[in-house]
């Protein structure tokens, strides 16, 4: 059975099932994520669906949130994926949407950072055409867009 995933801007409602998906994350998970080993706070899950300084897109499916994707208004973009539902393109899809909304708000490129072990982000960067720069401790994607 294919699974069924609907993307969506979150809304101020998704902010327990926003910290439900963090809490799902190991402690390596929260280092790639948050270059520390952070555990969320409910205001933090409320402030990253509120939106204000970015915009915020959800993946869910069978009414759980598995995947959250958030633009920064500078072009900086974080990614979450449920540990049991990577590697079946959900990053990729949530990123894909994060680029399109960029470029509805003439942001001139979009871009992450991220730490030298974490492959699928790396991985999603390339496929989706973003230069990438390599550091010992970090690595920078930058994807350009026409701003004009």
């Amino acid at each position: 059975m294919e699974l069924q995933v609907n993307y969506r801007k979150a809304e101020e409602k998704d902010w327990e099932k926003v910290l439900e998906l963090y809490n799902s994350l190991s402690p390596e998970d929260l280092y790639l994520r948050f270059f520390s080993y952070h555990r969320l706070a409910p205001e933090e899950a409320k402030k990253i669906v509120s939106g204000g300084d970015h915009y915020t897109i959800v993946a869910e499916s069978e009414g759980k949130i598995i995947g959250e994707g958030t633009l920064y208004n500078d072009g900086e973009f974080a990614l979450v994926v449920h540990p049991n539902y990577r590697r079946i393109g959900i990053g990729t899809e949530i990123v894909r949407k994060l680029i399109e909304k960029a470029k509805e708000d003439k942001l001139c490129g979009v871009k992450f950072y991220t730490l030298p072990d974490n492959y699928p982000m790396i991985r999603i960067g390339k496929k989706l055409g973003f230069t990438i720069s390599e550091d010992v401790d970090e690595v920078f994607g930058y994807l350009k867009l026409n701003c004009s």
